[in-house]
């Protein structure tokens, strides 16, 4: 009697994990074993009934375990194909030789294999459906496709194909034929429909053409099998025939009806109560990522997967008779002892021969071997040379896959795409923007396209080996230990991995130190706004107390009190006399944004931005209007009023708030920026042109243009309204005499005149000295620099606002001295020279002298030409006056030189006539309209969030709003479980 158990076990003694884990043996055994267990297992074959010598019980993982060559068939009755018989001619078609494996050294298997051979030889016929050369010939065949998916009603395709001719490649001929039929069938209004070969697959199907009662022929399937694109499909021709009285023939069909339709199938046996073996192995046959076999490659990339006991042909019922007294027989109790058994125990030996116990036995035996055959799939080492995950909770049992394992240095879970989905990556492609591919493909409705993202080793710059990073794709709802993951953080083997609703992975990295066994963190640790601590009552007061008195620039907030977050900031610091500083707006917004930015949904981040921008907005228009009323502008129906210039005190006063506004907005634009640059790196995985993505980034510029609109229109009407106050005070400079007695007294009774200003700075005495028609010029510049101090103003703006002020003041006075000639004289030149003079040393003082010498220049350089001495003057020729003045134009030079005071008698020397061709026809006046154009700042922010709170009154404010915050979620809790201050 037939030995039971392998050779292979009684010889080596190896452990059942070694055994699974050795694809080599698996494919050397198998080239001894040549029939299919599909045809064996039929019971209506007539090959079937032609095997007496046969053994009663073939291995049923055989064809499980060449899925490139047969694949089982979905079909109900897997038994319509085959093996052609075995020849002088087909020595070479052995799989063994297929698979340049050596053959078992297994006497007995050898023996059972050339028994087999020499029935089947004699059984079989070759079959007259296709001409089938040689297998050692590269000659070529002809196949028949047909493409009914392709054009309704159509008929079949003969294509020219040789032996390696691959599935993929006969269906990229089809297309190009149907193509070229239509085109050459097609109107000139009628558009050719695109096909593409990823959404088509071939189908090898059985079945025989059935006669009509009209003598129309039909045909009628039996069963059919997708083919994998890397499959040949006149190899399948060659090794496997449809049983007599069936044919064979190809058939292209769409991806989409074929999967719709097994899955329909599916569903209909599970209802039926039918265990449908085929599918559960075809399933295990794929690799860990679960998509379509033609996006798996060939058999050869699955050889390092952990097989099951099933797959690797340990011909369990072949073995079930006598495993007592072989060498192996206690592996095969260790392998079902990991087994519960059901009804008894597993016996070791036999303890006699009479034929009752041999029945029982047997029974028992078999018992064991199903349970075997059902539960070994359980027997998977994991991988030692890469990280995988492993499945704690799934969304379907027949579909998803205990390991999944991470090869290369990035992985992509995700869903299978849609047709539209697939559409818009191939657009996508077109423009040069590739999309990342899947790795592992999921079942759960909820999940994405492209869900998460797995990064490790070279994939991460500049990180040692080991480490990895999870990143979730935008709108994907991923959780890591049990708390949202919205962005891109550290990955360690131990760790929770959640996607979606349904699935649960644990990440293992065998590389890596094994990580202290998991601590979840208690649910309080997620939100620390909404409580305060898992222990009793003090410890939460305690936590409470130190959180509300931490100097950490950090505002913790749900997501859903961020509107009224955003509401309690801009109403309580809407002005400069709030309490919290000139920059409390901007800090406490920046807090707000920073903690959303890391934390919560990023899709809340934009929306964010622009509500913060559209308050500041709102408040700043208030303002402007409220400023208008109290400053109105003189208008035509009111040109005959003249309306008093209000003191520089009271605009000062009136200015701060847009000042106020001016300067929070410029650092909110420079901290948005930032903010905005950050969420478009974050991006750099997604796919390129997503509309969501895309209506965020539109979302984020619109908060950045509210943001610049603010600085825009607070700036001109600052400069707007100092500028009106210059232009009454800057005649004056022109017409003072410094050096008049009366002058002098009243710069000496200035001081006098000051009540109770006795301690006042420096820069108020150095003004008390000038001349009270220069001092009120430079109170404007005064109390201008003042409002940019107070409002903490940005330096690149604070340098703009002086620098239009200094424009127009250039501007005004020189055209107002070119306009009166009168002033053209020495003597007048020297006391607008002497005024200016005091003008420029305040600035110098001030700090700002190099923007006032910038935009001062041509009025300095026309006052300077002025001042020249007459008998020098007389002396000098129009080239070196204009030479040495290169600021004036000759229209201005000519005009100075026309009407300068000679004297009442003395008419200019002919040595000032400009040269013939000189233009003269030029404008004399400035123009208003040249003014230095308004450059938004575009820096590093101020406001440091890395560092403490800078300053107790803004420690204040924070502190108001985190007791705010912790009101809001106490009035959610139920009565007991708040916390008291």
């Amino acid at each position: 009697m037939e030995e039971s158990g392998s050779p292979r076990f009684r010889k080596l003694h190896f452990p059942v994990g070694l055994w699974i884990n050795s694809p080599r043996k698996h494919f050397s055994k198998l080239g001894a074993r040549w029939p299919s267990a599909a045809s064996v297992k039929s019971t209506t074959s007539s090959d079937a009934t032609s095997l007496p010598e046969a053994p009663s019980s073939v291995p049923s993982s055989l064809s499980h375990s060449t899925p490139s060559l047969a694949p089982p068939s979905p079909s109900p009755s897997p038994a319509f194909l085959r093996p052609r018989p075995a020849n002088q001619q087909s020595r070479a078609k052995r799989l063994s030789h297929l698979f340049l494996r050596g053959r078992s050294n297994s006497d007995r298997d050898r023996a059972i294999g050339e028994r087999e051979r020499e029935i089947w030889a004699h059984s079989a016929t070759p079959s007259s459906h296709h001409y089938l050369p040689p297998a050692s010939s590269n000659a070529p065949g002809l196949v028949k496709i047909y493409g009914d998916a392709l054009s309704s009603g159509a008929n079949y395709r003969s294509l020219l194909a040789n032996m390696h001719s691959t599935a993929c490649q006969l269906i990229k001929q089809v297309i190009t034929r149907y193509t070229e039929r239509e085109r050459e069938n097609e109107s000139e209004d009628t558009a050719l429909q695109k096909y593409y070969p990823e959404d088509f697959l071939l189908c090898d199907v059985i079945g025989k053409p059935i006669q009509q009662p009209d003598g129309a022929i039909k045909w009628q399937t039996e069963c059919r099998r997708s083919v994998a694109s890397w499959e040949c499909p006149l190899q399948l021709v060659d090794m496997w025939r449809p049983k007599d009285g069936f044919e064979r023939r190809f058939e292209i069909q769409r991806l989409d009806e074929y999967e719709r339709e097994e899955k329909e199938k599916e569903k209909e046996r599970e209802r039926a109560g039918e265990s449908y073996q085929g599918v559960r192995w075809r399933r295990s046959r794929m690799s860990s990522g679960g998509g379509p076999e033609e996006e798996r490659g060939h058999r050869g990339r699955n050889t390092e997967l952990r097989r099951s006991i099933s797959d690797m042909n340990l011909s369990l019922r072949r073995r079930q008779g006598n495993s007592g007294n072989a060498p192996n027989g206690q592996d095969r109790k260790n392998i079902v002892s990991m087994i519960a058994a059901e009804g008894g125990e597993v016996t070791g030996s036999r303890s006699g021969g009479g034929e009752t116990d041999r029945r029982t036995r047997a029974a028992a035996e078999d018992r064991d071997t199903c349970d075997l055959e059902v539960m070994s799939q359980s027997l998977i080492l994991p991988p030692t040379d890469w990280p995988y995950f492993l499945l704690l909770q799934g969304y379907d049992q027949s579909k998803d896959f205990v390991l999944y394992i991470m090869a290369g240095h990035t992985h992509v879970f995700g869903r299978k795409p849609t047709f539209r989905e697939r559409e818009m990556d191939r657009e996508r492609e077109s423009k040069g923007k590739r999309p990342l591919k899947v790795d592992t493909y999921l079942s759960a409705p909820d999940l994405l396209a492209r869900h998460l993202l797995i990064r490790r080793d070279t994939a991460i710059p500049e990180q040692p080996r080991g480490q990895a990073l999870a990143r979730p794709f935008r709108g994907g709802p991923v959780t890591l230990n049990g708390a949202p993951l919205y962005r891109e953080a550290a990955l360690k083997p131990g760790d929770l991995l959640g996607l979606g609703s349904h699935f649960l992975f644990l990440y293992r990295d065998p590389r890596v130190t094994p990580a202290p066994p998991l601590a979840l963190p208690p649910p309080w640790q997620g939100d620390m706004s909404t409580s305060y601590g898992p222990g009793g009552m003090t410890d939460r007061q305690e936590m409470l107390r130190q959180y509300l008195g931490s100097t950490e620039s950090l505002l913790r907030f749900q997501a859903k009190h961020s509107d009224a977050l955003l509401q309690e900031i801009i109403s309580k610091n809407s002005s400069p006399d709030s309490g919290g500083g000139a920059l409390a707006p901007a800090y406490l917004l920046s807090l707000m944004i920073d903690y959303a930015s890391k934390h919560l949904d990023p899709a809340l981040l934009p929306q964010l931005l622009l509500k913060a921008a559209n308050q500041i907005k709102g408040i700043v228009w208030d303002k402007i209007k409220e400023f208008g009323d109290k400053h109105p502008t003189q208008n035509s129906a009111e040109a005959d009023v003249e309306l008093p210039p209000p003191s520089m005190q009271k605009l000062s006063s009136d200015l701060r708030p847009l000042m106020f506004w001016m300067s929070n907005a410029t650092e909110l634009l420079n901290f948005f920026q930032v903010k905005v640059e950050a969420m478009e790196k974050e991006w750099e995985f997604e796919a390129p042109g997503d509309p969501v993505l895309s209506a965020d980034m539109d979302t984020c510029s619109e908060a950045l243009v509210q943001l610049d609109d603010v600085i825009m229109h607070t700036f001109q009407q600052c400069v707007y309204h100092l500028t009106k106050m210059l232009y009454s005070l800057l005649p004056a400079l022109l017409d003072t005499n410094p050096f008049s007695s009366e002058e002098q007294k009243k710069g000496k009774a200035g001081p006098k005149d000051r009540a109770g200003n006795e301690a006042e700075g420096d820069e108020e005495e150095d003004i008390s000295t000038l001349p009270p028609t220069v001092a009120g010029l430079v109170e404007v510049y005064r109390c201008s620099l003042q409002l940019s101090r107070d409002a903490c103003l940005s330096p690149p703006l604070t340098s703009q606002t002086f620098g239009y002020l200094f424009f127009f003041t250039n501007t005004s006075l020189l055209n107002t001295l070119l306009e009166r000639d009168s002033l053209f004289s020495w003597s007048r030149a020297v006391q607008i020279r002497t005024n200016l003079d005091l003008v420029l040393d305040w600035l110098q003082g001030a700090g700002l002298g190099d923007i006032a010498s910038e935009f001062l220049k041509k009025l300095s350089v026309t006052v300077n030409f002025l001042c020249i001495p007459k008998t020098r003057l007389i002396q000098s020729s129009w080239s070196s006056l204009q030479e040495e003045h290169p600021l004036l134009s000759p229209s201005q030079l000519h005009h100075l030189l026309t009407y300068y005071k000679l004297g009442p008698t003395r008419a200019p020397p002919s040595s000032w006539a400009p040269p013939p061709g000189i233009e003269l026809g030029g404008d004399i006046f400035e123009s208003f309209l040249d003014h230095p154009p308004l450059i938004l700042p575009n820096e590093t922010p101020r406001l440091d969030l890395t560092q403490p709170i800078p300053s107790p009154e803004l420690m204040k404010e924070v502190t108001c709003l985190r007791t705010f915050l912790w009101g809001l979620d106490q009035d959610e809790l139920p009565a007991n479980q708040r916390t008291r201050l």
